[in-house]
């Protein structure tokens, strides 16, 4: 019975703890592909920004507007990374409130095995009490038992 105890509080801790660290890499992973998005989106800014400065060299309107649409297309990307990313952490405070929970209750459980196991140890003894005096009081019956015979 212990042991089924402690295997479900261990299972019970351990899942929690594996789906955040899941989260943890995916969310990571998304901060990487979000940093290099960013980085194309300045790239962009900038030859936009250079185009628009030099007008030494007529650039020619379609190139300027496929690099508009491009910025635009990017930021939608990081608007759903962002939003993708507002989730995760959702996702990990709620495996965290859940974390919280299984610990707690896996504590009230160790409690409540604890006092089990007093009362346990308490009714041992008492047992091993009584069968002393039960014991005891065999002897006696017996030795009357053979006074009785004499």
């Amino acid at each position: 019975m212990k042991q089924v105890v402690i295997f479900t509080c261990t299972v019970a801790l351990f899942f929690p703890l594996a789906l955040a660290g899941c989260c943890r890499v995916e969310m990571a992973n998304l901060q990487e592909e979000l940093k290099q998005v960013r980085a194309e989106r300045d790239e962009l800014r900038v030859k936009i920004q250079t185009a628009m400065k030099t007008p030494s060299r007529p650039q020619p309107q379609g190139q300027v507007m496929e690099l508009s649409g491009s910025v635009s297309e990017f930021q939608k990307q990081i608007d759903a990374f962002v939003s993708f990313r507002e989730e995760l952490q959702k996702r990990e405070d709620e495996l965290a409130r859940l974390r919280q929970a299984a610990l707690e209750e896996a504590k009230t459980a160790q409690e409540r095995m604890d006092q089990l196991g007093a009362k346990l140890q308490a009714e041992t003894e008492r047992v091993a009490k009584l069968q002393g005096q039960l014991k005891e009081a065999q002897s006696a019956i017996i030795e009357l038992q053979e006074k009785l015979k004499e």
